[in-house]
């Protein structure tokens, strides 16, 4: 039962319609509270959760070390096949890029080349 709430739910709110999402919401919790089921309510929410998070590590990403290297590293990433629409800036990547997509991680940033060395150093 569980399971069905939450598909409604998600499909609901994959249409992208706010409105219909939040008069989708309030019906469910009055029919949840007619039925004496509020209980499922937060087991629903985490079942959202879990899917959310599930679809988020799934999503391509795109970090660069700056703002500048935006530009080079959309084109770069592009050219390996990931298609990304935003791009985080972490400034801890020193230089270069790093995407994340379909369970691959291309590195090409400076941070990786500094922590090779790092290891091969003190190993």
């Amino acid at each position: 039962m569980i399971d069905s709430y939450t598909r409604l739910l998600k499909a609901v709110a994959d249409t992208g319609e706010t409105a219909v999402a939040d008069v989708a919401v309030t019906k469910l919790v009055r029919h949840l509270k007619s039925m004496g089921r509020m209980k499922m309510l937060p087991q629903i929410v985490r079942e959202l959760r879990t899917i959310a998070a599930r679809r988020n590590a799934l999503h391509p990403r795109l970090e660069v070390a700056s703002a500048k290297e935006v530009p080079a590293a959309l084109k770069d990433a592009k050219t390996l096949g990931i298609a990304v629409e935003q791009v985080e800036i972490n400034p801890s990547l020193i230089r270069g890029w790093r995407a994340q997509s379909r369970g691959r991680l291309i590195d090409r940033s400076a941070k990786q080349a500094l922590i090779q060395i790092y290891q091969k150093v003190t190993a």
